[in-house]
């Protein structure tokens, strides 16, 4: 780096002990598809969103609606007492397939 006062050029050895972000600039960050995605869950718990017909946009919607139904986002209600956990297992798992 460049210490503008002093003229001089020097290594520095950054640490990142503890970073945050919000939803959209977590995308950046962790490189996960972000909250607007089909799998939008930061804790990689499984959950796919629902969209709109003819949408891009998922939203983290549990219940199917009634009215419609789009290809992609007809999977069966989930019951908010008992949300699957989200874990690094698959996440790692997935993250093989896609470096081999």
């Amino acid at each position: 780096m460049w210490d503008p006062l002093t003229d001089s050029r020097y290594i520095s050895h950054l640490y990142l002990l503890y970073t945050t972000a919000d939803g959209p600039g977590l995308v950046y960050w962790d490189g996960m598809v972000g909250h607007s995605g089909r799998n939008g869950c930061r804790v990689y718990c499984g959950i796919l969103g629902r969209r709109k017909d003819r949408g891009t946009h998922y939203y983290p919607a549990l219940l199917c609606p009634r009215d419609r139904t789009v290809a992609g986002s007809d999977h069966n209600d989930i019951d908010a007492f008992e949300l699957p956990q989200g874990g690094s297992a698959e996440y790692a798992d997935n993250l093989k397939k896609i470096v081999s």
